[in-house]
């Protein structure tokens, strides 16, 4: 096992390259950076990985970077898969990540800022940041609350976010994508994954080819939603006017809510949907 130890007052951004292992992120109420570097196996590549590590504190605008670099002595990822490390890291709140990985799982519990990971077959899980750029081939992504903007791309993995407060683009190959609530502009593109919006203050816009999409409650803005053969279920708050035009070219369209030709009374907020599907269903329901 390997320790290292900065004094890191000011702002703090995190810099980890890891072939393979973990790396498993915290936030504290302090002015110190902890490194720990631990075997995942017991073998002579991942100690030399670990021993041969750069671990060094560089200053950076008003504060500082720490450097985890696990990757030998050139710029790939160059002891393989035989060698496997824990990296975790104790840092102050509000701490940014930048993190590249071949296959590792990434980890953050706290309040963090500004959030990117790059992995190949590794999940992603965080609590609390501010904006997020994911890019994972196969892992999963979960996040708590973003308070930005969200980028989170996985070809198999599913996502799954509690809230988006400003533009989220979501792209998934084949995971399914789960968010409790988005309060800015979202965009949502899967090709066989279900979709999931509980709740969607802003505009929205979904597009899957097999895969399913439900929006729980909408008050207000765009909402375009396209399937091949995926059912479309959208649920309209009360005290929202709609316009609609819904298509399907095989399956059912139906709405449980009033039609009228006649103007809205007062300034209630509007909703433009526009729902096309070939085969699935298309249902409107009151949220």
């Amino acid at each position: 096992m390997r320790t290292e130890t900065f004094e890191t007052p000011g702002d703090v951004r995190l810099d980890i390259r890891l072939g393979a292992g973990e790396v498993r992120l915290e936030t504290l109420d302090a002015q110190q950076t902890t490194v720990t570097l631990e075997p995942l196996r017991d073998n002579e590549a991942t100690r030399s990985a670990i021993e041969e590590a750069r671990v060094e504190l560089r200053p950076r605008g008003s504060g500082h970077e720490v450097i985890v670099d696990i990757r030998g002595r050139g710029r790939g990822f160059s002891f393989g898969r035989s060698a496997e490390v824990l990296v975790e890291v104790r840092c102050p709140d509000g701490s940014d990540v930048d993190v590249q990985s071949g296959s590792a799982d990434v980890e953050g519990h706290g309040n963090f800022g500004d959030v990117e990971v790059e992995t190949g077959s590794g999940d992603v899980q965080f609590d609390d940041v501010g904006n997020a750029e994911i890019s994972a081939a196969s892992g999963d992504v979960q996040f708590g609350a973003i308070g930005g903007d969200a980028k989170l791309n996985t070809a198999s993995g599913d996502i799954q976010v509690a809230s988006i407060a400003a533009d989220g683009n979501l792209n998934s190959a084949s995971g399914d994508v789960q968010i409790r609530e988005a309060r800015g502009p979202l965009s949502v593109n899967s090709a066989s994954g279900d979709v999931l919006v509980r709740e969607a203050v802003s505009s929205v816009s979904v597009n899957t080819a097999s895969g399913d999409q439900m929006i729980g409650a909408v008050s207000q803005g765009s909402v375009n939603l396209k399937s091949a053969s995926g059912d479309l279920k959208v649920g309209i708050r009360e005290g929202s006017t709609l316009w609609v035009d819904a298509r399907s070219r095989s399956g059912e369209v139906s709405s449980e809510l009033p039609v009228t030709d006649l103007p809205p009374e007062g300034d209630a907020p509007h909703i433009e949907l526009r729902a096309n599907t070939m085969s699935g269903d298309i249902t409107l329901v009151r949220a």
